[in-house]
């Protein structure tokens, strides 16, 4: 059966520190269409348009947070690290750390899944939330929430970490910076498959793994993430110069 309303707000308190105005908001963002189905819950919001509202909200928020944390990153540095921030990887992730899991109610067999199958339905589930958050609390404080809880990624290493696709990652760096595509040479080792990445004589990483693709991934993670480094480093020189050249 659904929560009480009194439930409801004792949870998402106890999870949040929240305390919201409209139940029926929340209501509309926490129980899936699949608990809909076997439930019945009159007067709701529709779901998927609350999903799709805080898919844009994110979006949004994520942007402008880059937009001032990396003055020196272009557009393409940027898009590629607000689409990690906001893909459902992340989504789940926060999901299931800040415990917001356990508040999304699905239908019987959805519930009986692991929570790794869930992923999606999560990752819509807490774009939902956003939407209700919003309308009940406003931009302000839907904004605070988003960072506060979308703040440990917001660092280059670790999304270097997530990337669902180093390769293509690297592959876009190295033709942006240097016109070449990188070289992967791959052998079998002892622990699987041996891979080394590189992108000209000066970047390189060496790793291993249980077959080619993953072996290939994981180098191209290691090799976007010493590039990237490389790149920042070149920045701060470049910005130390022109300072020092105002000034004289």
């Amino acid at each position: 059966m659904p929560l009480s309303k009194i439930n409801l707000h004792k949870k998402i308190k106890s999870t949040f520190k929240i305390s919201f105005k409209n139940s029926a908001l929340f209501e509309s963002a926490l129980y899936h269409p699949s608990y809909r189905n076997e439930i019945s819950c009159p007067g709701l919001q529709d779901f998927d348009r609350l999903e799709f509202l805080g898919d844009t909200i994110l979006n949004f928020v994520i942007c402008k947070k880059l937009f001032e944390k990396f003055p020196q990153a272009d557009e393409g540095d940027l898009s590629k690290l607000r689409s990690i921030l906001v893909s459902r990887k992340v989504l789940f992730r926060v999901a299931k750390e800040t415990k917001f899991s356990k508040l999304v109610h699905l239908s019987r067999s959805l519930d009986r899944q692991s929570v790794e199958t869930k992923a999606k339905i999560l990752a819509d589930s807490l774009e939902a939330f956003i939407a209700a958050l919003f309308f009940d609390q406003g931009l302000e404080k839907t904004e605070k929430f988003i960072l506060k809880y979308f703040k440990p990624y917001i660092d280059p290493k670790r999304l270097a970490r997530i990337d669902p696709n180093p390769k293509s990652t690297l592959q876009e760096i190295a033709l942006r910076e240097w016109q070449r595509l990188p070289v992967y040479d791959s052998k079998v080792c002892t622990s699987g498959i041996e891979t080394l990445a590189s992108v000209g004589n000066r970047f390189k990483a060496k790793t291993s793994g249980r077959s080619r693709q993953e072996s290939e991934q994981k180098a191209a993670r290691i090799l976007v993430r010493k590039i990237r480094q490389a790149l920042a480093g070149r920045s701060k020189k470049t910005s130390s110069r022109r300072k020092l050249r105002k000034a004289a």
